[in-house]
């Protein structure tokens, strides 16, 4: 198992718990008071007013000013792009494209939140409303333009909160970027990606998931919503190696699919906290976690009661929508599932070579790890390569700013979605396992896994 401390692991899984409803969105407390924000104040505070250049955008709804720092935008939520415990998400590239379009280079000012008594989030990122030189107002132009929806768990006054809820209205009305199609461009985004399909059996009066040849233990179709976010948090939390271990301590069993198959639906999840139920080649978009339990108990009870022709029907008039066969068709969610559940043997190749799951094991000593580059970064003051997109978990590869000159230009994109083996001392820094590339050498592209195998 990887070495971490144990307040590491604890959050870890308060995280799984509570996936769909804290991501990485501003917080504040339900008992929080307005207080007027004062220039004194924001002093205090390092921050103010003023105009500051933009110089990094990280995604839809993420910047970094000069001379400022990192900056979240109060109010909206953007699919994610580089969250570490989630996929990429329908319109997460669009959604930072639109942003970086609008403001990177860009003068950039803040407003500041009565409600926030240091102006910053969980993370440590200013809270704030941007405006640009011409006045434009970010946050509107986000939810206008259908990039982002309203977070209102965030207290703003209530002006400013209906504001922000009548611009995603008009979106949606519009059907403007995410709100496109009513939710089915995003279904097939996410099936045409390979993205995660959870199965749920029904058998008698109870369900089960069933991820692959993995199996959970019966429960009742109120605990559907429970089950579902805690085993999707598992799939993009874990390596394969501690996901299978997680779910032997979790009560899941390893059966194969029987002939006489149980009825049986998929769902899947979607950007803004939101499941996708999948039956036959019908798809219902942006399902909330509460009502899942409820809609797939009624789904099951029209497959068994109901004809397929009077089926079908029920469900166009009840917010499924056709999906093309052509595109289910392809879909395997067993396959789907191996490649979470597998780990690649390492060939052997004459020499000692770990694989990037094991890491956590070697720390504070010289050695080969091999893996493929899924997620990479480059913050122009360091380049980060990582094995899995989790990289608060599992050890990632840094190359800093003073060795970009030994590197082929954008290393970033040279190294992503390769198999390579590096050669470096495997480090614990600020809890994060890493390998600090002084120069390429310490890199090995290898073919292995290209050839097709």
């Amino acid at each position: 198992m990887i070495k971490v401390h144990p307040y590491r692991s604890l959050l870890h899984f308060l995280f799984v718990a509570a996936l769909f409803s804290v991501l990485s969105c501003p917080a504040a407390a339900d008992d929080a008071q307005w207080k007027p924000v004062t220039n004194k104040l924001l002093s205090k505070l390092h921050l103010d007013r003023r105009f500051h250049k933009c110089i990094a955008v990280a995604d839809g709804d993420t910047i970094t000013l000069k001379d400022l720092g990192t900056v979240r935008f109060i109010g909206v939520d953007t699919p994610e792009k580089n969250h570490p415990m989630l996929p990429a998400q329908f319109m997460a590239e669009e959604a930072g494209a639109f942003t970086r379009k609008l403001c990177l280079g860009k003068n950039v000012r803040l407003e500041y939140d009565g409600f926030d008594e240091d102006k910053r989030g969980n993370y440590g990122r200013i809270l704030g409303y941007l405006y640009l030189e011409d006045g434009t107002f970010l946050q509107k132009q986000l939810l206008l333009n259908g990039y982002a929806g309203a977070y209102t768990k965030y207290p703003f006054d209530g002006k400013r909160k209906e504001r922000f809820l009548a611009w995603e209205r008009e979106a949606r009305q519009k059907e403007q970027g995410l709100w496109k199609n009513d939710g089915m461009d995003e279904i097939s985004w996410i099936l045409d990606h390979r993205q995660l399909l959870i199965q749920i059996e029904k058998k008698a009066s109870s369900y089960r998931l069933r991820m692959g040849d993995w199996v959970s233990k019966p429960f009742s179709h109120e605990e559907i919503g429970h089950h579902l976010i805690q085993l999707y948090g598992w799939v993009y939390a874990l390596g394969p190696r501690d996901l299978r271990t997680q779910l032997i301590g979790s009560g899941y069993e390893k059966k194969a699919i029987p002939q006489n198959s149980p009825i049986r639906v998929a769902v899947l999840g979607m950007a803004h906290k939101k499941w996708g139920i999948i039956y036959r080649n019908f798809a219902k978009p942006r399902v909330q976690a509460a009502d899942l339990g409820m809609q797939i108990r009624e789904l099951c009870q029209w497959m068994e009661n109901l004809d397929p022709e009077l089926l079908s029907v029920t469900l166009s008039l009840n917010g499924y929508h056709p999906v093309s066969e052509k595109l289910i068709a392809t879909l395997d969610p067993k396959k789907i599932a191996e490649t979470f559940l597998e780990t690649k043997p390492l060939p052997k190749r004459g020499r000692r070579v770990i694989s990037w799951e094991t890491a956590g094991d070697f720390i504070g000593k010289q050695a080969i790890v091999e893996g493929k580059i899924v997620r990479s970064f480059n913050s122009g003051k360091a380049c980060f390569l990582n094995f899995h997109r989790n990289f608060t978990r599992y050890v990632s590869l840094v190359i800093f700013e003073n060795s970009f000159r030994k590197f082929p230009s954008h290393p970033e994109k040279v190294y992503l979605n390769k198999t390579i083996q590096i050669r470096g001392k495997i480090r614990e820094f600020e809890g994060k396992l890493e390998i600090v590339v002084e120069r390429p050498g310490q890199i090995e592209i290898i073919n292995f896994y290209q050839s097709g195998r």
